[in-house]
């Protein structure tokens, strides 16, 4: 048999590749499309970000795939590639986005709220540097920072002045220690300045604080501007401060954040920790230490060996913990889609069985002659299921560069998000290679499989009665 897989391989593409010149319409189809997907990812990459043109490119990719499958197969056998390569294109890019969804909102969580946080039941958690050098030196973690944490009113203070817009806005303050807080990766990148200078301590001068891009928006701040952040006495919890007056203190805007997530651009201040524990608690401990790790999935691991070690009066809580019902929500979207768009990808493969069955009857006489010269049944069962492998793979393989396509289309384009509906602001794509090469094994497999029935078929062509004909 082995001797044979060359002669099965000529037949199979000999039956499912074009005999004759494809039509001048299909070769126009192919030189246009390509012309307008490369004019529309040169408009992207240039920074013309209009919707239009990521819908035009999109539509002319499939024009290409089109044109491609048209041009070198059978027309129905290119019908059914178009079909498979669509629902594995689809079925890919729908889980790079998904997964995107789910990287860009743990990076984001991690990158403000660190993978594992460690804090102290009760209200003397003072000992927090030894414990953040203790773990620092744990190979597993990269970066260990302490932070105080508190509910606080944000005010505009010279709209305050002006008697008008001095509305406050309830939001959340959060002290760091900008010499550890450096370590965290991706905390710079989402400061305007670059670094962590606004988070400026008391002296001479104002302390420094860095609002939310959409917090600024909100209070009408600018950098240079002062804002007052007032602590409300009852949160103290002990009724002598509550009768007494709101804690409060004035900041000056050095910085803006700009963290992609919507929540913390409208509700976060980050101010120096020193700063901070003087106005949430007039002490100098801390709510809690965040430690950023090296590998994300090592976070449990960690957790658990913190609460061994360091008993009952602490508690760890990791990343997954903190956003379990959102990481859940992405997940049951994720399968949802893989179930919906997997049954495209079925659909396709099974269209396979029409486009084969049409083949076997306008290639019955090819098949009969080469049955007559020695071809056996088990030879034509091989060729046919030969087919629709290649089917498959030729569908799987353009529906990865369609897939790739879109992916780099929706990542060029940064599609904008409703702030006020997901915790991103633009739609994230990442692409891992079993979201890529998984939709395509899958439609390769059920290829093979759909073709079994029509192999079957051929096998029982008539030989004498078909060359009669």
């Amino acid at each position: 048999m082995a001797t044979q897989w060359p002669l099965i391989g000529m037949a199979a593409a000999r039956l499912a590749l074009r005999d004759r010149p494809a039509p001048a319409s299909v070769r126009r189809l192919l030189t246009f499309s390509t012309l307008v997907v490369a004019a529309g990812m040169a408009l992207l990459l240039l920074g013309v970000h209009e919707l239009v043109i990521v819908i035009v490119t999109g539509l002319a990719g499939m024009g290409m795939l089109a044109g491609i499958c048209l041009r070198l197969l059978q027309p129905a056998m290119g019908v059914s590639v178009i079909g498979i390569a669509l629902s594995c294109a689809s079925l890919m890019t729908a889980l790079s986005v998904t997964e995107g969804f789910t990287t860009e909102i743990t990076r984001a969580m991690a990158r403000l709220n660190g993978h594992v946080l460690l804090t102290k039941y009760g209200l003397d958690f003072f000992e927090y540097e030894a414990l953040a050098d203790r773990w620092l030196d744990d190979p597993r973690v990269t970066a260990a920072s302490p932070f105080a944490y508190s509910m606080v009113a944000a005010v505009n203070v010279a709209a305050g002045e002006d008697g008008q817009g001095a509305e406050p806005a309830v939001v959340v303050g959060k002290g760091l220690d900008p010499a550890r807080a450096a370590d965290l990766d991706g905390l710079t990148d989402v400061l305007d300045r670059g670094d962590l200078s606004a988070l400026r301590a008391a002296g001479p001068h104002l302390p420094g604080a860095a609002v939310g891009v959409g917090l600024a928006q909100r209070l009408d701040l600018s950098v240079g501007d002062r804002m007052r952040l007032v602590v409300p006495a009852e949160i103290d919890g002990a009724s002598a401060a509550a009768a007494g007056p709101p804690r409060h203190a004035e900041f000056e805007v050095l910085d803006v954040l700009r963290t992609g997530n919507s929540e913390y651009d409208r509700n976060l201040v980050l101010v120096h920790l020193s700063a901070g524990q003087a106005v949430f608690f007039r002490e100098g401990r801390v709510t809690g230490v965040e430690f950023e790790l090296a590998d994300p999935q090592l976070a449990d691991e960690l957790a658990a060996e913190m609460g061994a070690e360091l008993g009952p009066v602490y508690r760890q809580s990791t990343w997954r913990e903190t956003n379990a019902p959102l990481l859940v929500g992405l997940q049951q979207i994720r399968v949802t889609l893989s179930l919906v768009l997997g049954l495209m990808v079925v659909m396709g493969a099974t269209s396979l069985l029409a486009s084969l069955l049409l083949l076997v009857r306008r290639k019955r006489h090819d098949i009969a002659v080469m049955m007559a010269v020695g071809g056996d049944g088990s030879l034509m069962f091989w060729v046919f299921e030969a087919i629709g492998v290649l089917a498959g793979a030729m569908g799987a393989a353009l529906g990865i560069g369609l897939g790739a396509l879109y992916c780099a289309m929706i990542d060029t384009f940064r599609y904008p998000l409703v702030g006020d509906v997901y915790p991103i602001d633009h739609l994230p794509v990442v692409m891992r290679a079993i979201d890529v090469f998984g939709p395509a094994a899958a439609a390769i497999v059920l290829c093979a499989l759909a073709s079994g029935p029509v192999a079957v078929i051929a096998t029982r062509v008539g030989v004498i009665d078909t060359l009669r004909q």
